[in-house]
Formats: C-alpha cells, sequence, structure tokens
C-alpha cells in the first residue's frame, strides 16, 4: 500500500479543505432550507386560513366548510389520533382504531371550529423554527393584534409541529400558552 508523502499532503491539503469545507456546508444548507420551508408552510397556511375566514362573500356556513376542510388538509389527524389513543392502541382492534381516528378527526374539527369563531382579524407572524430531526420542525410565531397595538405587551406566540414527509409539510401538534394541544388532548381521553 503506498503511503502519501509529506510533500503530497501539503501540496494536496487546500484541495482537500475546500473540499471538507463544502461537504460540512452542505447539510447546513439543506438544513437551512428546510427549516425556511417548514416557516414558509406556516405562513403560508396561516395567510391562507386568514383568506378564508376574512372572504365575506361566503356564508358563514360555507366559510365554516371551507376552513373545516383546510385545516383537515393542514392537520395529520391519524397522527395525532394514535398519539392520543395511547398504550390503549396496543390492544385495540384495528377497526375500533379506525373508528377512533374518525371520531378523533370529527373532534378535532369542533374543538378547532370553537377557537376560529374567536376569530377577530388577528394574523400571524412566523418569527423563526428549530429543528429537532430529519423532517421534524418547531416553527414559532407571534399572533398579531388587527389594531397593531399589543397595548405595550409582547405578543402572543404559538409554536407549530411540523413534520415533512415525501416533501409535503403537515402540522402534528400546536402549542398554545405553552400547553401542546396533542398533549392535553391525550390526557383529557
Amino acid at each position: 500500500m503506498l503511503r502519501p508523502t509529506l510533500k503530497q499532503i501539503v501540496i494536496h491539503w487546500p484541495r482537500a479543505a475546500l473540499l471538507i469545507s463544502a461537504l460540512a456546508i452542505l447539510p447546513v444548507s439543506a438544513h437551512a432550507q428546510s427549516a425556511s420551508e417548514a416557516q414558509g408552510f406556516v405562513q403560508a397556511s396561516a395567510q391562507a386560513a386568514v383568506d378564508i375566514l376574512q372572504d365575506k362573500s361566503l356564508a358563514p356556513a360555507v366559510r365554516r366548510e371551507h376552513m373545516h376542510a383546510f385545516l383537515l388538509s393542514l392537520l395529520d389527524t391519524q397522527r395525532i389520533a394514535s398519539y392520543t389513543l395511547g398504550p390503549a392502541q396496543q390492544t385495540a382492534s384495528p377497526a375500533d382504531i379506525a373508528a377512533y381516528s374518525d371520531a378523533f378527526r370529527d373532534f378535532a374539527v369542533i374543538g378547532y371550529d370553537a377557537m376560529v369563531g374567536a376569530y377577530s382579524g388577528e394574523t400571524l407572524r412566523v418569527t423563526g423554527s428549530v429543528q429537532h430531526g430529519p423532517g421534524d420542525f418547531v416553527v414559532t410565531a407571534e399572533v398579531i393584534d388587527p389594531s397593531g397595538t399589543a397595548n405595550g405587551k409582547t405578543p402572543p406566540q404559538v409554536d407549530f409541529r411540523i413534520l415533512e414527509e415525501n416533501g409535503k409539510f403537515f402540522i402534528a401538534d400546536v402549542n398554545v400558552g405553552g400547553v401542546w394541544l396533542a398533549l392535553a388532548e391525550r390526557n383529557d381521553i
């Protein structure tokens, strides 16, 4: 086996260092891009929700139907249902799990509908994100008062747990006021 001489190492080190540096930067760039995409997903989704809520051309019942369909397109209710069911899913039949998942989906939409009913013109401003693993992000946003004033208070913060699978983002959980909703639902159920 031929071993490189010190002279060969010194001559090729700048190129090797450049290659190592480039490879070291690639994961950071991919991470930054994925985090940026997760943030963009939350911001675009929030704007789409505001657009639906503010569309006065729709009858209230139609607006509610649009919002339900939109929320179901964003939420991974199957995963959330599985999480809230907890260890009970180990002994439940597939038919019981499917029935529970369907009931949970309806329950979740009704719960989110109550929150949407309290909407009074607020918007969200994404402020950052943290990647917890491949395809697993927590995106932080502030709730912006429609009057533009926070009365000297820090705007309320909302965290979205965003998962990415096969190039598609979806919401797996939401933290409002320090409480993760899926965990609260699991405790309630």
